[in-house]
């Protein structure tokens, strides 16, 4: 691993190690959040119902899937928000793994969703993310993802966080799309405000 990988993968731990602190102080924070209009646009895609959440946190997300009827599975690289996944949400199916290079037979679900989580992994790695979605998604499978709006990275630190410190990767609109398509998606939609990226994606036939 040359330096510069390094320096950026350790941003990464820095990340985890900042979520595995803050776990139950940020599931409050985000467990009365839901993005409701885009779970429900996003199910009603689905040629199927196995799902998975990439990133999921405290489990949320998960939670209202099951409540629908889907089979969800979240997964997630902080031990922390795994604890609180499981707390919160007992009969739901949670595992540590890394986004690039999965546990999951390929073809195994028929939805990704990744909310929130690939902005804090190293842009030069994000490829291998997409195409790993890419692999465990059946042929007609669907993916959503939202990741910040921005140009560059930047250690953020927030006081509702204890300060502890983590680094963003930004992402202008057009730049998302490319790394998706080059990940072997085609765009269904693509949104973007000032702060978010939304990408509603299908696997290519």
């Amino acid at each position: 691993m040359n330096i510069i990988m390094k320096k950026t993968e350790d941003k990464l731990k820095q990340a985890i190690q900042t979520y595995n602190k803050i776990a139950s102080i940020y599931a409050k924070y985000t467990e009365d959040r839901l993005m409701q209009f885009q779970l429900s646009r996003f199910e009603s895609m689905l040629p199927g119902k196995r799902i998975l959440d990439a990133g999921c946190g405290s489990g949320r997300d998960v939670e209202y899937f099951m409540e629908d009827g889907f089979d969800a599975i979240g997964v997630d690289l902080s031990l922390g928000l795994l604890k609180e996944a499981k707390k919160r949400v007992p009969k739901g199916k949670f595992k540590k793994t890394d986004f690039r290079k999965m546990i999951f037979k390929a073809k195994t679900f028929h939805g990704i969703w990744s909310v929130s989580s690939l902005f804090h992994m190293p842009k030069e790695e994000v490829q291998k993310a997409l195409k790993e979605f890419n692999r465990v998604l059946d042929d007609s499978g669907v993916l959503y993802i939202s990741i910040k709006r921005g140009k560059g990275s930047k250690e953020i630190k927030k006081e509702k966080y204890q300060n502890e410190p983590m680094t963003v990767y930004f992402y202008e609109q057009k730049e998302m799309e490319d790394l998706v398509c080059e990940a072997g998606f085609k765009i269904h939609s693509s949104e973007a405000n000032d702060v978010w990226v939304e990408i509603f994606a299908e696997k290519k036939q």
